[in-house]
């Protein structure tokens, strides 16, 4: 006949089995399971058969970890603490006590996984008799969360710890951890934000590059550009990455929002460049030039160039050409924006889509002075493309 559930023989518990119960049972536990079925480990826990003697080694024990924690010996102290609990104590507040104080340790050692292990032993063993759990249990338990950033629980620790202290001074630290865990929430929510609109944008880049026929070419070993191709600020709606309601305002770019260009301006006669690295495609050539070259041969704002000994590259006296994909050359013109010469220069061959390349993230136009310097450029790049296309 079986035996009733009362009458069976309990086999003893030991510390690590009731570690690794907790370990599987929500750190604040409300309240024991009612039916534990065959786990005598939970029914130790409900019952507290936490039984032993040596309570006077205990204290020896925990005395000493005591003074090891006051000289910060806090690995030393925690070697005192656990000795204590071996012993096995008989006096439930005396278990109580190591354990806090093991997690002391914990916490000045950053080890916050120990320390929840002893904490939720704590507040395990206080749920099992329907007490509130020791204040320095939620406590510390509190730190370890928010140091793991385990927000939700961290502010539950903190919502039951409040509960516990009364109004005054002690209040304090619990204010402190609440003021800690709303900065973590944020943080999280702004950087999921963040990462969000990164996403969305980089998405929409890719999208506006492709509407305005660039082909994209990307080498193994792209050059270091100080602002990388982008929308244009101006035209973006700005939102706060939080709180989610404000968040909430921001509005992803589209295809047709501007997009500033880091652009190349090459000068095959010298063997020069200047990198212009905000181009706004709604601005025109003679908009970027202007800044590095002078208007006329007289000018003297802005100065001559080093290397422009012969007064050759001043605004009026300069053409600009781009080679597309392809190897088209063309002309561009000085008075239209860099959105308009991209549009001009998309075209559907029988080699297909050709277009203006967007190597590595930036563009790159020829700037040459007009006349015999410009025609003897252009020739010698003809000569170049029709050669290597008969050698194919």
């Amino acid at each position: 006949m079986a035996r009733a559930r009362g009458d069976e023989k309990r086999e003893p518990v030991t510390y690590d089995e009731f570690q690794k119960v907790l370990d599987t049972t929500p750190l604040f536990m409300r309240e024991t399971p009612k039916d534990t079925g065959g786990d005598y480990v939970l029914e130790a826990l409900k019952s507290l058969v936490f039984e032993g003697e040596g309570d006077e080694v205990a204290i020896n024990f925990k005395n000493h970890g005591n003074e090891l924690y006051a000289q910060k010996s806090y690995r030393d102290a925690i070697d005192a603490y656990t000795s204590g609990l071996d012993s096995g104590p008989a006096d439930e507040a005396l278990r109580v006590s190591l354990l806090n104080n093991r997690a002391a340790c914990n916490i000045a050692l950053r080890n916050m996984g120990a320390v929840l292990r002893d904490t939720s032993a704590i507040i395990a063993l206080a749920a099992a008799k329907n007490k509130d759990p020791p204040s320095k249990a939620l406590y510390r338990a509190a730190q370890a969360l928010v140091s793991l950033e385990r927000w939700a629980e961290a502010r539950d620790a903190v919502a039951r710890g409040r509960g516990l202290w009364s109004e005054g001074a002690n209040q304090k630290v619990w204010d402190a951890l609440a003021a800690q865990i709303e900065a973590g929430e944020r943080r999280v929510s702004e950087r999921e934000e963040r990462a969000r609109r990164t996403t969305i944008t980089d998405a929409a880049r890719k999208l506006a590059i492709a509407t305005r026929g660039l082909i994209v070419a990307n080498t193994s070993e792209p050059p270091d550009i100080p602002e990388p191709l982008h929308f244009d600020p101006a035209a973006l709606v700005d939102a706060p990455l939080f709180p989610k309601e404000a968040a909430e305002a921001w509005v992803a770019p589209t295809a047709a929002t501007p997009l500033i260009f880091p652009v190349f301006f090459l000068y095959p006669q010298y063997g020069q460049s200047d990198l212009v690295t905000h181009f706004h495609e709604e601005t025109s050539f003679d908009d970027q030039l202007a800044p590095i070259f002078p208007a006329t041969p007289t000018s003297t704002s802005p100065e001559w160039s080093p290397w422009d000994e012969k007064h050759e590259y001043y605004t009026n006296n300069l053409v600009v050409y781009v080679e597309t994909v392809q190897r088209r050359l063309l002309k561009v013109g000085k008075e239209i924006t860099l959105r308009e010469v991209l549009a001009k220069a998309v075209k559907i061959t029988d080699k297909g889509r050709d277009g203006v390349p967007l190597r590595d993230g930036l563009l790159s136009f020829v700037v040459l002075p007009k006349g015999k310097v410009e025609k003897e450029w252009i020739e010698d790049f003809k000569r170049v493309r029709d050669g290597e296309s008969a050698r194919r």
